[in-house]
């Protein structure tokens, strides 16, 4: 067979492919989780104790400041999607626009409040120098500059671009910041380095998404109102405290080696949520507009589940498989208990698969389902506040936790879908 004869083979279907989609952008977003490691492994070389401490702590803080980006690039996503559906590309285009004019203009009075409140509150963080303050304020505010641009590429299922250009970003980062740091061996040249490797990839945005002339004004799509963002972030707000529940826990039950041993042992596990997290928002513009009675909605359903399942489990099990020398020992996590560990490798998988399910329902405009799991939650702390205190207790109660959320949510997320499918249906007639 001609190559000719395979391409039409290799991209049939390619519009809501689920698997390929996956592996083509695990192939790119894996590299570039490792050069994003790979950039505090060269800072722990190049700078010295307290230096590298300041930079850890000022990356660390940009991560908080830039975690809000989640929320807007799941509701851009969708509002986008649902322009193209309406209106075509050249409309997305247009309202990507008016986004980013959005986003910049309230990031910016966002970015002085947070430079005002952080200089207030450096030496309890232990970031005292104001250019250090300054660099991490405006690295998150050019990331979510970036998240614009991405959420556009995730609504045009642009799977291969989206993932070059988290690539190239964090091999810009990686370069910039280490060049930096080498230079001149401190934390602020560090952070220069990975804000100039943002700003140089919105330039590049800028210029690759520029289409010339304005868009006539009927492709100019009405931005959503704030008040649609409640629910989402209502709902990412309780996913996310779902995922993190046993870390706050430890630290309020667990003392001294414990909590640090407990730490230790959910690094993995918690790692393994995060990697799975740019493979769910690339398959959310997929879910959009889908219902699960329909044999569409029911595959995509399927298939992303499935393939969340396939990556989380395997990379527990090479996780579990390694075990021995990431945990304990003396080139791995020395606090790290190997039983605690185990567990909670469990209930990672768990989670990743919840995640796909709320996000699912969120893609269909249920937001507020994610509220429901506040019901189990309450009853696991109050079973985990009155049991004993150890770390292997911990584990262990938080991963039956997460097994049992999974199909508390799921079935209840049927029930209401069939309830809501019965009163279409008596409507219609």
């Amino acid at each position: 067979m001609t190559i000719s004869g395979i391409r039409p083979l290799i991209f049939r279907g390619y519009g809501n492919s689920v698997v390929r989609r996956s592996l083509l952008l695990l192939c790119l977003m894996g590299p570039a989780f490792a050069v994003n490691l790979m950039l505090y492994y060269v800072a722990s070389l190049s700078l010295s104790a307290e230096n590298f401490g300041h930079f850890y702590i000022a990356v660390t803080t940009v991560n908080v400041l830039y975690s809000a980006s989640f929320v807007l690039n799941v509701f851009f996503t969708r509002y986008l999607v649902s322009v193209i559906r309406t209106m075509g590309e050249p409309a997305a285009y247009a309202a990507t626009s008016r986004i980013q004019m959005v986003v910049t203009r309230c990031g910016a009075l966002g970015a002085t409040g947070c430079i005002v409140v952080l200089s207030g509150l450096g030496k309890w963080i232990g970031v005292e120098s104001w250019s250090i303050v300054i660099l991490i304020v405006l690295d998150a505010y050019a990331g979510y500059i970036v998240d614009v641009h991405r959420a556009l590429l995730q609504s045009l299922r642009k799977t291969m671009s989206l993932g070059s250009l988290t690539l190239c970003w964090m091999i810009l980062r990686f370069l910039l910041g280490s060049t930096g740091m080498y230079l001149f061996g401190t934390a602020w040249s560090g952070m220069l380095g990975t804000l100039l490797a943002t700003v140089l990839v919105i330039c590049v945005l800028l210029f690759l998404t520029c289409k010339g002339n304005a868009p006539p004004i009927e492709l100019f799509a009405a931005l959503p109102s704030v008040g649609e963002l409640v629910p989402v972030t209502l709902g990412y707000v309780s996913l996310i405290a779902v995922s993190n529940l046993d870390v706050l826990l430890s630290y309020l039950l667990l003392k001294d080696d414990w909590l640090g041993a407990y730490s230790a042992s959910s690094v993995f596990p918690k790692g393994i949520l995060v990697f799975v997290t740019p493979l769910l928002q690339m398959l959310y513009p997929m879910m959009v507009g889908h219902e699960e009675t329909l044999p569409s909605g029911r595959i995509i359903l399927q298939k992303s589940v499935g393939m969340i399942f396939l990556l989380s489990s395997g990379m527990a099990l090479s996780v579990f498989g390694f075990s021995g020398l990431l945990c304990g020992a003396p080139w791995g996590l020395k606090s790290c208990q190997p039983d605690a560990l185990h567990f909670l490798l469990i209930s990672a998988v768990s989670l990743s698969m919840l995640r796909a399910l709320v996000f699912y329902q969120s893609a269909r405009g249920h937001d507020w389902m994610a509220l429901y799991m506040l019901v189990p939650v309450a009853a696991y702390v109050w079973i985990a506040v009155i049991s004993s205190r150890a770390v292997e207790t911990v584990a262990i109660q938080f991963t039956i936790f997460s097994v049992a959320l999974l199909p508390y949510y799921g079935g209840l997320a049927f029930l209401l879908d069939r309830r809501r499918h019965n009163v279409g249906l008596r409507s219609a007639l």
